[in-house]
């Protein structure tokens, strides 16, 4: 099998198509027979390059005068004179819609040719550094489509392929994609995402402050950040609406624990996304309105990370219930039970995704924004990946709730694929047997102990059951 060299034209011709409308007029920066041909029968006028006989002519110079309402062109070939021909585009026709078509050279079906040896490596475009040409450019996307890869593309078998490909997705879902387009118009600043670094050291709580339910007790979870000892910190405050109460609440235990804030709005299913899309820090933790920190239990997780290689480290944790008003407390549920982490409890105690600290700057090209719209799956997503520092000991963190406690996940775990390593299965198998056969030696021992004191107290009784069930056995 070989793989074409330059950008498949079909993909590229029915997004032009889509993105344009008779009485357009349509600039080809590279002569295409059949996208004239449809383009003319979709009620276009198809421009060409001025002075085609001089090509030594600045690309400016022959683009003056054309007034064209879209440019075609392609992202393919070095990326140092795409970006400088993209530039010179923009600039000579700044009222142009841009429709830009690139391989993605970070595909999947890319990466699996290169890595099995049946193509040579190449260089090409990714979506990183498409992002990062448009920002420097000032060009906002205006539109965008990713064409999907096609299964089966590679020698690997099957089973192989797709378990590569899935992995692949989970760490960055623009592997799926073959094919990027894009329409783009000129913007004049770059966008601010683009541009906006995270801040080393600092650490960035976002606090989800939207259910009614959990919103009285938002005081005593300020009041818990304000005593953190961990600094630098930031709040992201996430509500639903303009909450001015808040805003009150921060300024007043502000003076206490020295953070800065922000407040964010937006509704309940990308609060923790939204609130770390505005996060500055270099780490990053979530919170509930009704939770409540121990003033060690940050500093703790992020000297964990600081002192070893991990990507995100998690302590142990406690559900804890509140009845009446005055807030009495008839237990508190550590979570998870036992010294080790394992996968299934990550799923099974959706708790446990309030007391974690992830390091952005270890996370490589894995959509920590995108995973967090399914928030209680964050954790495994990050599981399957990652493997985390885990702070076993006592909890030092707390999820209140009022009512009867929720029993379990809302759904099915999700369908992953865990990148581990063979030595670790084997522990945690070992690990399996070892607690099996220590709670069948304690039912043994129970046992027992059981028919002893029956022997002791009730000797003829024990005496005619133990003859009777001998008779029965044989």
């Amino acid at each position: 099998m070989t793989r074409p060299s330059a950008l498949e034209q079909v993909p590229l011709h029915a997004w032009v198509l889509e993105q344009v409308e008779a009485g357009a007029r349509v600039l080809l920066l590279a002569p295409d027979e059949v996208l004239t041909q449809r383009l003319v029968a979709a009620g276009c006028t198809v421009l060409g390059l001025a002075g085609a006989s001089e090509p030594a002519r600045p690309l400016a110079e022959r683009l003056d005068g054309l007034a064209p309402t879209h440019v075609v062109l392609s992202g393919e070939g070095c990326p140092p004179d795409f970006e400088e021909t993209l530039r010179t585009v923009a600039q000579a026709v700044p009222s142009a819609t841009l429709l830009v078509g690139a391989r993605n050279a970070a595909s999947s079906t890319a990466l699996l040719e290169v890595l099995s040896g049946h193509v040579p490596a190449v260089p090409g475009a990714t979506e990183a550094s498409l992002t990062r040409c448009f920002s420097a450019l000032g060009l906002k996307v205006l539109a965008r489509r990713a064409v999907p890869c096609q299964p089966r593309t590679t020698p690997l078998a099957a089973g192989t392929e797709a378990a590569l490909r899935g992995l692949l997705a989970q760490l960055s879902p623009v592997t799926g994609a073959d094919v990027l387009l894009y329409a783009l118009a000129p913007s004049g600043v770059g966008e601010e995402e683009a541009s906006r670094a995270h801040v080393p050291g600092l650490l960035s709580v976002v606090l989800w402050a939207g259910e009614s339910q959990t919103r009285p007790l938002l005081d005593e979870a300020l009041f818990s950040l304000a005593c953190q000892e961990q600094q630098p910190l930031e709040i992201v405050l996430v509500t639903p609406f303009q909450d001015e109460a808040a805003r009150e609440l921060l300024e007043r235990y502000q003076s206490l624990g020295a953070y800065t804030f922000e407040l964010v709005e937006a509704e309940a299913q990308a609060a923790f996304a939204e609130g770390l899309r505005r996060a500055r820090g270099q780490y990053v933790s979530f919170l509930d309105a009704a939770c409540i920190v121990y003033p060690d239990h940050y500093v703790r997780l992020v000297q964990a990370l600081r002192d070893g290689e991990a990507a995100w480290a998690v302590s142990r944790a406690r559900r804890t219930p509140i009845e009446g008003p005055e807030r009495f407390v008839p237990f508190k549920r550590p979570l998870p039970l036992g010294e080790h982490l394992e996968p299934a409890q990550l799923h099974h105690e959706p708790s446990l995704l309030f007391a974690l600290v992830v390091d952005r700057s270890r996370l490589g090209p894995f959509p920590l924004e995108q995973a967090a719209r399914s928030a209680f799956e964050l954790p495994l997503r990050l599981a399957a990946f990652f493997a985390p520092t885990f702070l076993g000991g006592i909890a030092s963190c707390e999820q209140r709730f009022t009512g009867s406690e929720k029993e379990g996940p809302g759904g099915p775990p999700p369908e992953l694929w865990m990148l581990t390593s063979l030595g670790t299965v084997e522990e945690r198998v070992e690990r399996a047997r070892a607690e099996g056969a220590s709670a069948k030696g304690m039912r043994h021992r129970v046992i027992d102990e059981l028919n002893n004191r029956f022997r002791e107290r009730v000797p003829r009784l024990h005496g005619a059951l133990k003859s009777l069930a001998g008779r029965l056995v044989r």
